[in-house]
């Protein structure tokens, strides 16, 4: 996960044993080597740019003529985009590689075809067994030749063809597949006219990876953990993306802090940090990320300074929008001509000389720089040279540098500068929106909330502030509605005089939220509220209320009910047998009645009851009822008793709202103040959520939907609130007394909307002054009536808000204007909903699915193509003077889809009808035991036949033993003392013969597994240089391998005694290729430092004539850690083993040591030899 240094250090570290968890660190190194990656797209049929390593300038010239320029022009041991220039013509290149670069046979260097105007495109993706689970593209606002840590990213991507964007997919799952990736990968690609070639492949989680997750909403890097780890993963987890909803991450740099420094962009990453932000499209992204890397927009002065034709021609239209916006535009010569030309007005400046009296002109770009008068300076030079001597400053480069020891802003990239002219245009606020931040817990968005029981303790006492703190408290905890109670302390509002001081209060103090008034019913009022019915929302009839006001008999307000219009509501806090008479008289006139503040358990089952026989009858519980008893509090009789509360629980899809109520007041006492309970209310009913009581459904419905419909309430427009919820907190004491100070709570209001403003942040309430208006007059229709149930009829849903998402970007989160349920965004990973059986694109919904699970068995289509078209079908394998370079890239190609299909599978059913016969005439365990295993690995049978009892003890002759084994066996493994025996088998076999060894002339398996080896394990053969150790006069595997590396590009030094020299004849063939190096009796510190491979021998006692003879000469090389000493870190030491002495023990654990990997290569050469050469 963490960069780089992880990769690097993954092999070495799993070849001193250490279980690396996720991709192979074999796989890895795949990836890592260029040659090996190379030939890995070429086998899967994935492009990618022409590229080839060169040794001389010649070479150089004549590939850069075939490929055409510009090239990437880089030294061979450059990876990444360190000490890369991009080259546009041969002088170019010639001086480049004069200067810059030695080039040499120990200094190579790499040319890549450097494709122009090509966009560059990240893909960001996590797979499992080489089958991707997920993946995100991003795209780069810079055209290629920018390094990815300083291009600005944008995702999703805006402007990609569907096609594109499929085949960069199909792409991806053929190199996570061929790689067989367990984890996190990101690959780099290049598109121009919908081709797509890939640059590189990262098997490690990019920088982009946080991005794209925080982007997207799923977090890419716990999957990948996950799949590291082996826990299970729900592959392509459905997006949840909201309408117009772009994210850009833009570069940060830091050239003012580095003296001297081009501030140009290029292949070499140069920037210290990247910023990412969100916008409604990608110009107020970017301008947004922009400004956050501390990038000034420019506020009048503009200086342009563009070199090449093509880029002037590019930049026109977005020049003349400058101009349209009055921006006063400056130009350097060339562009100043070419922009009046096409009829833009802009003010010539020169880069003058360093007299003083120069540098104080008018038009001196210089002084215009150094007294700050430019606010951007657009510098797009022409294509970038290779690097110039140190002593050599442009001078477009003398004003970049200005431009940067000035601070003044500076572009220089023709794509950066066009984004952020149009979004200069398109003239942002750049107000903070709900997408502008990501967080990890999860951030609900509700419509605004409503307390219809609002209470205001000082509502008819003229000039009291209580009013003002009440709407303030209320639009900061969320409600941007209350329903105004109608009855204080001291008073009502029972008439029109009181209403009148309420409303006075109102219009004076302030209302920060919208409010709606009622009257309340006393003894002999009913015909004193007929005046004020069209002033208020309903009429509330009063039993237990903490003013004198209360009614304390029902009969007194029957006349209420006949005078009250009927299509207003009628609320009473009404309990036990006053509540019983209530519900009659509504009955009886066919009214629809609210109940407040249900308390008991009789009273919630009596309207249980009535709802059940249809009376129009709704109810609302006081919040602070749900989580406080009278066991809390036992002095304050206005709350339930523990059985009472846990019917309220019981009884909840009877409750049709949740309201605030007196209660808190009561339950304060001496502490109580007009706004205590309001901040309490909505983070009581969260941490209910979380742990499960209710639901965000049942908060949405009982604080929003409910009310509006019960009250016929006015619909808020651009009116919302943003809640975070699941993250805990302990509530401290405040300037508000609390009951649950010291009570761990879940949910607090972070933003509330109020008619499209931010009415608060934070608990911070930001509005200029009270916005609030009095909705009491609002009616819906005058004689509307509540059809079927009287309690709002809430459509149940299929899924939960809190677990909505869909499956791609266009169905994305529903805006809070559009919908009144709640929104969720920033899900963690384990709460995603189960994907579909059949995951689709998160990009595209068209494109198939990137997830298939495959069977284990299956043999990928590559492999039995290679295996149909086999060169090697059914022919005898006798010496490697029989292949072509071609035939050894097959063989090695299959190899390689063995190792793969053994790591995966373990045993692949290519030969399952098939039986392989091993006859060996001499000891042999790493052979005979490697065939056998190959030929089981591939699903075949094998006969072992121990030639010491065999008839071959009766005098039994080769050819009739290989008759007779062709008889039981698809093919015999032979191997013999006898230098003839291989050939002679070949004449008598009915079936094919593979040479296992024929005395000391050859060894041809053990050759490919050993150019198999050198292949992987330092990516390719050619270039190499090998020194041979040993006994190379009886070295078989030496004599087959020096004949195999004639088809490469090496350098060969023979390291032997003289009485063990290699034989003339061989010998003579790497003289006659130029390929003999260094002959010597001694290994030498100079010899060891040259070689990329040593290749020991032993010296095989049973191949002296006599004993005396190899006593001298069997320790005359060793090879232990005072040799290694002075070999390079990338050697290997290779050996065809077994061995004796030849290689000390203590060079085992040096990562350089091999010979034991050897063995593993084997296994893989030889199944593929063996399916090339038994495969129907």
């Amino acid at each position: 996960m963490g960069g780089q240094t992880p990769n690097n250090i993954a092999l070495p570290l799993h070849r001193l044993n250490v279980r690396i968890l996720g991709t192979s660190p074999e796989m890895i190194d795949s990836a890592e080597n260029r040659y090996k990656f190379s030939r890995m797209l070429d086998r899967i049929n994935v492009d990618q740019p022409a590229w080839k390593e060169l040794t001389s300038i010649d070479d150089a010239l004549d590939f850069c003529e075939k490929v055409k320029y510009p090239v990437l022009v880089r030294p061979s041991y450059v990876l990444s985009g360190a000490a890369m220039n991009t080259v546009y013509s041969k002088d170019d290149l010639e001086s480049y590689l004069n200067q810059a670069v030695a080039v040499s046979r120990d200094h190579p260097v790499v040319i890549t075809k450097y494709i122009e105007n090509a966009k560059e495109i990240e893909m960001d993706a996590v797979a499992k067994d080489g089958v991707m689970t997920g993946h995100f593209i991003s795209e780069h606002v810079e055209n290629a030749g920018v390094h990815s840590g300083d291009a600005t990213l944008i995702c999703p991507p805006q402007d990609l063809e569907p096609e594109t964007i499929a085949r960069i997919e199909e792409a991806t799952r053929k190199i996570g597949n061929a790689l067989n990736v367990t984890g996190p990968f990101n690959i780099q690609f290049i598109a121009k006219d919908n081709e797509i070639k890939v640059i590189e492949c990262n098997v490690r989680a990019s920088r982009s990876f946080p991005f794209v997750s925080k982007v997207m909403g799923v977090d890419l890097i716990e999957m990948a953990t996950n799949v590291i780890m082996g826990k299970p993963v729900t592959p392509y987890p459905p997006v949840n993306l909201p309408p117009d909803y772009v994210g850009v991450k833009a570069p940060q740099f830091s050239f003012s802090r580095l003296s001297g420094a081009d501030p140009v962009l290029g292949v070499e990453m140069a920037s210290t940090g990247e910023v990412a932000s969100f916008g409604r499209d990608r110009y107020e992204a970017y301008i947004k990320a922009t400004i956050s890397t501390g990038f000034k927009l420019p506020e009048k002065n503009i200086l342009l300074s563009i070199g090449s034709f093509k880029d002037k021609m590019e930049m026109l239209p977005s020049v003349r929008k400058l101009h349209q916006m009055g921006y006063k535009l400056f130009a350097t010569s060339g562009t100043a001509d070419f922009l009046e030309e096409h009829g833009i007005k802009v003010k010539y400046l020169e880069v003058l000389g360093s007299e003083e009296k120069d540098q104080k002109s008018e038009y001196s770009l210089s002084q215009h720089l150094a007294s700050n008068m430019i606010d951007l300076y657009i510098n797009l030079p022409s294509n970038n040279r290779f690097r110039r001597p140190a002593n050599y400053m442009s001078k477009g480069y003398r004003t970049r540098r200005m431009a940067v020891d000035y601070q003044t802003p500076l572009i220089t990239n023709v794509k950066v500068a066009k984004i952020l002219i149009e979004a200069l245009a398109r003239h942002y606020d750049l107000n903070i929106r709900n997408i502008d931040f990501q967080t990890s817990h999860r951030t609900v968005v509700l419509p605004g909330l409503i307390n219809v029981a609002a209470f205001v303790p000082g509502i008819t006492e003229k000039g009291s502030p209580d009013f003002s703190l009440v709407t303030k408290a209320s639009i900061a905890a969320g409600f941007s509605m209350i329903r105004v109670m109608p009855v204080g302390i001291e008073g009502a509002v029972t008439d029109a005089r009181s209403l009148k001081i309420a409303q006075y209060n109102a219009a004076h103090g302030g209302a920060y939220c919208d409010f709606n008034f009622s009257v309340a019913a006393t003894d002999s009022n009913s015909e004193q509220i007929i005046p004020v019915k069209g002033e208020v929302g309903s009429l509330f009839i009063p039993f237990n209320h903490l003013s004198s006001g209360n009614i304390n008999k029902v009969a007194t307000v029957t006349a209420h009910f006949s005078t009250w219009p009927s299509y207003k509501p009628i609320v009473t806090d009404a309990k036990t047998t006053d509540l019983a008479s209530i519900l009659l008289l509504a009955s009886l006139h066919d009214r629809k009645v609210h109940v407040v503040n249900v308390t008991s358990k009789d009273d919630i089952s009596l309207i249980a009851l009535s709802k059940e026989k249809g009376l129009k009858v709704t109810c609302d519980v006081s919040i602070y009822s749900l989580f406080l008893s009278q066991a809390d509090y036992p002095d304050c009789p206005a709350l339930p008793t523990l059985a009472d509360q846990k019917a309220l629980w019981d009884h909840l899809p009877i409750i049709d709202v949740f309201s605030i109520g007196s209660l808190p007041y009561q339950i304060a006492g001496d502490n109580a103040v007009p706004t205590v309970g309001i901040t309490d209310a909505l983070p009581l009913l969260l941490t209910a959520v979380s742990e499960g009581k209710m639901t965000m459904e049942d908060v949405t419905k009982r604080l929003h939907d409910n009310p509006k419909a019960i009250f016929e309430l006015h619909d808020q427009s651009s009116t919302s609130v943003e809640i975070d919820i699941d993250r805990p907190y302990v509530l401290q004491v405040g300037d508000v007394w609390s009951p649950f100070v010291g009570r761990t709570l879940r949910g607090s209001v972070s933003r509330v909307m109020f008619q499209g403003h931010t009415a608060c942040l934070d608990g911070e309430v930001l509005l200029d002054g009270p916005r609030g208006s009095d909705m009491s007059s609002h009616l819906i229709h005058p004689l509307a009536t509540v059809a079927g149930s009287t309690s709002p009829v809430i459509q149940p849903q299929v899924e939960s808000p809190m677990d909505r998402r869909t499956s791609v970007l266009d169905n994305r989160r529903v805006s809070v204007s559009a919908r009144s349920r709640p929104i969720v965004r920033a899900r963690p990973m384990e709460e995603l909903l189960p994907a579909p059986a059949t995951a689709t694109s998160p990009i595209l919904p068209n494109v198939a699915p990137l997830y298939q699970p495959q069977p284990q068995s299956t043999i990928s289509p590559s492999l039995l193509s290679l295996l149909a078209s086999s060169p090697f079908k059914n022919r005898h394998v006798l010496s490697v003077n029989q292949y072509t370079r071609q035939d050894l890239h097959i063989l090695f190609t299959v190899a390689q889809e063995m190792r793969l299909g053994v790591q995966r599978q373990g045993i692949l059913p290519i030969l399952q009808s098939r039986v392989l016969c091993t006859m060996f005439y001499e000891p042999s365990t790493r052979t005979s035991a490697s065939f056998d295993a190959a030929m089981q690995r591939l699903g075949g049978r094998t006969i072992a036949i121990n030639t010491d009892h065999s008839s071959t003890q009766k005098g039994e002759s080769l050819p009739d033993s290989i008759r007779t084994l062709g008889c039981y066996g698809d093919a015999v493994v032979l191997r013999h003392p006898d230098n003839e025996s291989a050939a002679t088998a070949a004449k008598f076999s009915p079936v094919p013969i593979i040479n296992g060894g024929n005395g000391s002339r050859e060894h041809p398996t053990q050759a490919f597994l050993d150019l198999f080896t050198i292949r992987e394990e330092l990516g390719t053969v050619t270039g190499l240089t090998v020194t041979f150790t040993g006994d190379l006069k009886y070295g078989r595997t030496v004599h087959s391998l020096v004949k195999l590396l004639q088809y490469y590009e090496v350098r060969i030094n023979l390291v032997s005694p003289r009485a063990l020299a290699l034989p003339a004849e061989v010998r003579d063939q790497i003289v006659s290729s130029g390929q003999l190096a260094i002959e010597a009796d001694t290994l030498t510190p100079d010899i060891v430092a040259k070689s990329d491979v040593l290749y020991c021998t032993r010296v095989q006692k049973e191949r002296f004539p006599s004993l005396e003879e190899y006593e001298r000469l069997k320790d005359s090389m060793i090879v232990d850690n005072a040799v290694l000493k002075y070999a390079k870190s990338s050697m290997i030491v290779m050996h065809p083993l077994p061995r004796n002495r030849e290689i000390s023990e203590e060079v085992d654990f040096d990562q350089r040591a091999a010979y034991f990997r050897q063995m593993r290569y084997g296994l893989y050469t030889r199944m593929a030899l063996l399916a090339l050469v038994l495969a129907h």
